[in-house]
């Protein structure tokens, strides 16, 4: 599942903001990639308080172009100005558990190297979706992340349940 941006209206940031963003995700949609992160740094500039372009501009540089260690870095400073927020926890933990993957499997080389291992980067988006699951998140994303700490569960051998029958969100369908 890829990461998506649900945006929480913070009073920190104006509309022009959110607008930015909005149209910058639409170029992105069109297939312009460069411009897109160009005019994000913009706004991430402008703005440096806002969240989801900060998560945005990390999401993009990871999984569009593979610029490991800068998105990680990136979705780190939006988790430190918008940690309450479990959609910018679950994006930051999502891009994590890519980078780790193509680490572990080796596919799709040609990436920035990141420091630490493919292990120490699972651990910690595991421990980003619990963070989220801590902001008690709505059912869709809750489902996302229950999704997601399964997968790195099923990779590490680690239960992220601590091995409790607990009640899951229910299935959606796709």
């Amino acid at each position: 599942m890829a990461p998506r941006i649900i945006e929480r209206m913070s009073e920190a940031v104006p509309d022009e903001a959110r607008q930015a963003l909005r149209s910058i995700m639409q170029s992105h949609a069109g297939g312009d990639i460069d411009s897109a992160l160009a005019a994000v740094r913009e706004v991430v500039a402008q703005w440096p308080g806002y969240a989801q372009a900060r998560s945005y501009l990390g999401q993009t540089l990871v999984t569009r172009k593979r610029k490991f260690a800068d998105g990680i870095a990136e979705l780190d400073r939006a988790v430190e100005v918008g940690g309450d927020d479990p959609y910018i926890l679950y994006s930051a933990g999502w891009c994590r558990e890519f980078v780790a993957h193509a680490m572990a499997t080796g596919k799709g080389g040609g990436h920035q190297a990141v420091e630490g291992s493919a292990e120490e980067l699972y651990a910690s988006a595991n421990d980003l979706f619990l963070r989220a699951l801590e902001l008690d998140p709505d059912d869709q994303l809750l489902g996302d992340i229950e999704d997601m700490l399964t997968v790195i569960s099923k990779v590490t051998g680690i239960p992220w349940d601590g091995g409790e029958e607990i009640e899951h969100a229910p299935p959606r369908p796709r």
